[in-house]
C-alpha cells in the first residue's frame, strides 16, 4: 500500500492529499470550497482561509485522504476523538471508521494506521482494503438495500 501524498503549503498550515484514499465524498468542497476548490489550480489553496478552519473540515474527510498540520504543530487528527471508536456502514457503499485505528491483516502485519478510513465492502475495489467507489461503477449494492 503505497502512499502518494500531494503537499499544499500555506503561510499557516500545511495540508497532504493522498488521491488513492479520496472517494470524493465532497466534505472539503462542500465545506470550505476557498479552498478546495477542483476547478483551480493548485486545486488545494490552504492561505484562502483560518488554518484552525482548514483543521477543522480536513477533520471531517471522512476517508482520511486529506491532512493537515498548522506551524504550531497542531494537526487535524487532534480533532478527531481517540476516546471513541466509530464504524459507520453506508447503504450501499464503504464502512467508514473514525477514531485511533491501526488496521491489521489476518496475518498480524500492521497496513497503517489513522483516525479516518472507508474500508471497502463491494470486494471490487483496486485499493483494497480502502474503498476506491468501485460499487458505483459494479452496480453492487448490499442486502439491507436490495428491496
Amino acid at each position: 500500500m503505497t502512499k502518494r501524498l500531494h503537499v499544499y503549503e500555506g503561510g499557516g498550515v500545511t495540508v497532504t492529499f493522498d488521491k488513492a484514499r479520496c472517494i470524493h465524498s465532497a466534505h472539503c468542497v462542500r465545506n470550505l470550497p476557498a479552498v478546495f476548490n477542483t476547478a483551480a489550480r493548485p486545486w488545494v489553496q490552504p492561505d484562502k482561509a483560518d488554518p484552525a478552519t482548514v483543521l477543522a473540515i480536513v477533520a471531517g474527510c471522512p476517508t482520511g485522504a486529506l491532512h493537515a498540520t498548522r506551524d504550531d504543530g497542531s494537526t487535524a487528527d487532534a480533532l478527531v476523538s481517540s476516546d471513541i471508536t466509530s464504524i459507520h456502514v453506508m447503504p450501499n457503499g464503504p464502512v467508514f471508521v473514525r477514531g485511533d485505528v491501526t488496521l491489521v491483516t489476518g496475518d498480524n502485519l500492521a497496513l497503517g494506521s489513522d483516525t479516518r478510513m472507508a474500508l471497502c465492502r463491494c470486494g471490487h475495489s483496486a485499493n483494497k482494503p480502502f474503498c476506491d467507489n468501485s460499487h458505483r461503477t459494479t452496480g453492487w449494492r448490499d442486502e439491507r438495500s436490495a428491496s
